[in-house]
């Protein structure tokens, strides 16, 4: 009996983004091939232990809110659970979930053997097939030529990667693993732009080699939930803990005396790297005056006796580390069980990719994941998703899907990516999110489950069940509005009783509700409502209480939303021929022509027009859109 050698979707890395594009591709229908190097080392956790975090959790909310996997497989395997940025506002509040990094390798593993439409194989993919600038398919080292109509590479930081550890260097992926070697020259030949970017990971030592008593314990929350909407009250009562600890002057001394060893000081690895993840090295070469940096000491599963040391990654040799290891209060007697290492490989150079995560340079290529200069987990599942959606989108001839970045963090992450041109990695962070109000952790189910099933991966039990869940919300919401407090004596003295200020008019139910100290509950006992006319979940009564207290600053946000989704509405190349046209820069007409952005708003956004252009261009727009509708109404 011959393989199959022919295949819609062929999707090549099964890291974080491989997995995600594989299972949205086989989910939507598309007989897909996902080809890995390495088979037990799917969806591998090569760096830090932990999915989630300030922007990185919104991500995987939304991952959730569409559809995707790694939600419901960190859940599942997580060995702590905890709230971050509590005592912040909630717009910046996230989960953050320690992983069980070999349990949640094998989950992963579990669910694409389980997925129709889904074939896994092992292999090494060396190069592209490719004829007048279209994907055709992939040739493997051994020879075998597989078929297809939609590529997505998500290759990671294996792409003709190299180890540094010290002086010492040789060929090599994350945990020492081969590296992919071809495939550069292919892309190369095809047109495809590539630069060097590297990243490191720091020493993991043995767990009953560490003085805990040296240590902050940091514990998890037993009712964080869970991020897929599904487990959103789960209480996590097993849990780890994990530990916080600080270097001092002997730690910054130790990393001095072995500086000339660095990497970056013998400058035998490129100087482009993760800008928020910094190694020690970095650290005090940049902060010399700076003392005190945090070290969290991790747990890497429940049955592991390897911690990872987040704040000390460095790619400096073993005896550095050993030295600088040693420094830190608790770890002194530290036993290393992996060197930490930094790994240098190639990376597309910036501007080749769409929101649609297809190539601007090969029609039907797309990429996902580090590759496209990210780093995170996170980052690379939401590409993947995103990847695999529309390669799925393009075979049935659909209009492609990009979420807007006014509604969610994947939105963000595809439009910053599309048009970044700084030389470090991308980073989501709330700080990327001007909307970042609207784009709570709470709201990601309201904001895109409709989109999850109108594209189908989104079954029609559970969009019916989460949209009945946020009815409830926004029916009692309403309903708040409608219900008033009169200014009685017996009102005065609750409110006086809540500390809350006095009442001199009749105030609704979300009026009362927006006040400093007042909550849900309280207004429901200052409007004498019976316990069954309140809601009772506490999820519900959450994002209620946030929506509602948010709601001034969120009206300020609405204009610019408004504005930023009828720019993004306008994609690009543009083809309007208009006499007033000629009045833009020869500059402006030619990016307006091009496919150098996707839509309008990323034009803008970069000031590639001036004020008066873009009045000129929305007053042809308009009138091109008016014209349109008339026609459309006389057909």
């Amino acid at each position: 009996m011959s393989q199959k050698k022919e295949y819609a979707v062929i999707v090549v890395g099964a890291g974080h983004a491989g997995c995600e594009a594989a299972l949205a591709a086989a989910r939507l229908g598309a007989e897909t091939l996902l080809i890995t190097m390495n088979i037990s080392t799917v969806a591998l956790m090569p760096c830090n232990p932990s999915i989630g975090g300030p922007g990185k959790g919104h991500l995987v909310r939304e991952i959730g809110a569409l559809g995707g996997e790694m939600p419901r497989c960190i859940d599942e395997t997580c060995v702590q659970m905890k709230w971050l940025n509590t005592s912040k506002g909630p717009a910046v509040r996230s989960r953050r979930a320690q992983a069980d990094k070999y349990l949640y390798r094998q989950r992963m593993l579990q669910t694409l053997f389980a997925t129709p439409n889904l074939t896994l194989r092992q292999g090494h993919v060396t190069g592209l097939l490719v004829e007048s600038g279209r994907i055709k398919g992939v040739k493997l080292e051994t020879g075998l030529v597989f078929a297809c109509e939609k590529l997505i590479l998500t290759s990671g930081t294996y792409l003709n990667s190299r180890i540094i550890l010290g002086r010492a260097t040789w060929p090599g992926g994350p945990q020492n693993q081969s590296p992919a070697i071809g495939l550069s020259d292919s892309l190369s030949a095809a047109g495809v732009r590539l630069r060097r970017l590297q990243t490191a990971t720091p020493p993991r030592i043995l767990k009953s080699s560490v003085d805990i008593n040296m240590m902050t314990e940091l514990p998890g929350d037993i009712d964080a939930g869970g991020f897929l909407w599904e487990n959103r009250l789960r209480r996590y009562e097993k849990q780890i803990p994990c530990y916080l600890t600080f270097t001092d002057e002997r730690s910054v001394e130790a990393v001095r005396r072995n500086l000339s060893e660095s990497p970056l000081v013998l400058e035998n690895i490129t100087d482009d790297g993760p800008k928020h993840c910094p190694s020690i090295d970095r650290k005090i070469i940049k902060f010399p005056d700076m003392v005190k940096h945090q070290v969290f000491v991790e747990p890497e599963g429940w049955d592991s006796q390897e911690l990872y040391l987040q704040g000390l990654t460095t790619g400096m040799p073993p005896s550095a580390q050993q030295d600088i290891v040693g420094s830190v209060a608790g770890l002194e007697n530290a036993v290393i069980l992996r060197y930490g290492y930094a790994i240098e490989y190639d990376a597309l150079a910036p501007g080749q990719i769409r929101k649609t995560m297809e190539s601007r340079v090969i029609e039907g290529f797309y990429t996902a994941g580090q590759l496209n200069g990210t780093s995170g987990y996170e980052e690379a599942a939401g590409q993947g998703l995103i990847a695999g959606i529309n390669a799925v989108l393009a075979l049935k001839k659909q209009a492609p899907y990009w979420p807007s970045r006014t509604r969610s963090y994947l939105g963000v992450l595809v439009d910053d990516l599309s048009t970044w041109e700084k030389p470090e990695p991308y980073r989501i962070t709330p700080g990327h999110a001007e909307f970042r109000l609207t784009l709570r952790d709470d709201s990601a189910e309201r904001r895109l489950a409709a989109d999850g099933f109108r594209i189908g991966l989104v079954d029609p039990e559970r969009f019916s069940t989460i949209f009945a869940w946020s009815a409830r919300i926004e029916g009692e919401i309403a309903r708040l509005s409608t219900l008033s407090l009169l200014p009685s004596g017996e009102a005065r003295e609750r409110l006086a009783r809540l500390a809350t200020g006095d009442l001199k008019k009749p105030a609704s139910g979300a009026e009362l509700l927006q006040r400093p100290g007042v909550t849900y509950n309280d207004v429901m006992d200052l409007l004498q409502q019976p316990e069954n006319a309140r809601l009772s979940n506490v999820d519900e009564v959450y994002a209620l209480e946030t929506e509602i207290k948010y709601r001034g600053y969120a009206d300020r946000e609405a204009e610019k939303i408004v504005q930023t989704s009828f720019l993004e509405r306008i994609r690009l190349p543009l083809e309007i021929s208009d006499h007033r046209l000629n009045l833009l820069s020869e500059q402006s007409r030619q990016i307006l022509s091009s496919c150098r952005f996707d839509d309008l708003s990323q034009m803008v956004r970069k000031h590639c027009l001036t004020r008066s252009e873009i009045a000129i261009l929305l007053s042809v727009l308009s009138e091109d859109g008016d014209s349109q509708e008339r026609h459309e109404e006389t057909r």
